[in-house]
């Protein structure tokens, strides 16, 4: 029995020593694989840097028009043109695109993440062999294809460019040319005419085309003055719009001071009486909010005509009744808006549709804003 437990041990020995080794050698092979993914991750951050977010928007094309007609000593108006840069692709010239950059903490995520989670974190495991899937979003090769994908553009935008640069030379050579042919007539003309009057004759050609562009330059001249003055006209004209619309505006903050005042002390305006009869409205929307002040708990309504003649009368000739209205906010929560608070009818501001209300804040939702909607 002895030996057979020394013989145990001795193998439970071996065995844990051959983990041991195994363990090493994993441990500096994960080191191996770390290192490699970090330099693997930090390369795919510089090359992106490289690679354009995208292509370039198009853009038309220089309209450069050569003129392809005859050379003769017969004038000609209108030549033959062709466009030069008519199949051009002028969004290559391009500069300065912004790239890829991954080096977000999004990005370096994605890198990381060989497989594809579920909200839960879990492994999302493929309908066909129930193993994790590797691809979708959020992962590496989700990073990666787009990686590929603008790649594979680039190199696309490169390859045309490179025959864009092909077609260009051609056109070059064949201009030059060109060129240099037509310098060779251009010489024999240039001694030509200095040996004939028809040079004189051009040059008094010349001279009235240019006098005849002076008067026109002289008329528009003119006509930018003319233009000058009124734009300096409606200048002045907009200037004393811009001091009455300012004179306005003084003047509403005026009234709108005096509102709060009359607001905070509670007097001077009538209809403050706890015994007024309540009116019997209409259901729907009645004004909106125009200022409103939530550190005391009141608010000013712009009412409109129809629901201050139900609340005092067709010549305003009753007292404001102490109705209680809801306030909402458009364009929230639904398309009826959503609900912020009741107020309490107070006072009414003499000879305007402006009501002073209290803030009801056993009803409050949330602070009161400019252009509430206030309805019954």
């Amino acid at each position: 029995m002895d030996k057979a437990l020394r013989v145990l041990a001795i193998i439970i020995l071996i065995l844990a020593i051959v983990a041991m080794v195994f363990a090493q050698l994993s441990f500096t092979k994960r080191q191996v694989l770390l290192e490699r993914n970090k330099m693997f991750e930090e390369k795919v951050i510089q090359v992106a840097k490289t690679i354009e977010a995208a292509d370039a928007p198009d853009v038309p094309a220089p309209d450069v028009q050569k003129d392809v007609g005859e050379v003769s000593d017969r004038e000609l108006a209108n030549p033959e043109r062709s466009s030069v840069f008519e199949n051009y692709s002028a969004k290559l010239e391009t500069q300065n695109q912004p790239t890829l950059d991954y080096s977000t903490d999004v990005k370096k995520s994605q890198l990381r993440s060989l497989y594809l989670l579920d909200a839960d974190g879990n492994y999302s495991l493929s309908d066909l062999d129930r193993r994790p899937k590797k691809d979708g979003a959020g992962t590496m090769a989700n990073v990666l294809e787009e990686f590929l994908k603008r790649a594979i553009d680039q190199k696309a935008v490169l390859e045309k460019t490179r025959s864009e640069l092909t077609k260009m030379r051609e056109l070059a050579t064949s201009l030059v040319t060109e060129m240099n042919k037509m310098k060779v007539d251009w010489r024999v003309t240039k001694r030509e005419l200095k040996e004939t009057r028809d040079e004189c004759e051009k040059l008094k050609e010349e001279k009235v085309a240019l006098e005849a562009q002076i008067a026109k330059l002289t008329a528009e001249k003119k006509e930018l003055a003319a233009e000058l003055a009124d734009s300096k006209a409606e200048n002045e004209k907009k200037d004393g719009e811009i001091a009455s619309l300012k004179d306005q505006i003084g003047q509403l903050e005026k009234i709108n001071k005096e509102l709060k005042e009359h607001a905070r002390l509670g007097a001077g305006v009538q209809g403050n009486s706890d015994n007024v009869a309540v009116a019997q409205l209409t259901a729907g929307v009645k004004g909106k909010i125009v200022e409103s002040n939530d550190d005391y708990k009141f608010v000013i309504i712009e009412f409109t005509d129809d629901a201050m003649v139900e609340m005092m009368g067709p010549e305003r000739q009753n007292p404001l009744p102490q109705l209680e209205m809801n306030v909402r906010r458009t364009g929230r929560q639904s398309a009826s808006g959503e609900f912020v608070t009741r107020v309490k009818m107070r006072q009414v501001v003499k000879g305007k549709n402006l009501v002073v209300a209290d803030i009801l804040t056993d009803w409050q939702q949330s602070p009161v804003e400019k252009e509430d909607v206030v309805f019954f």
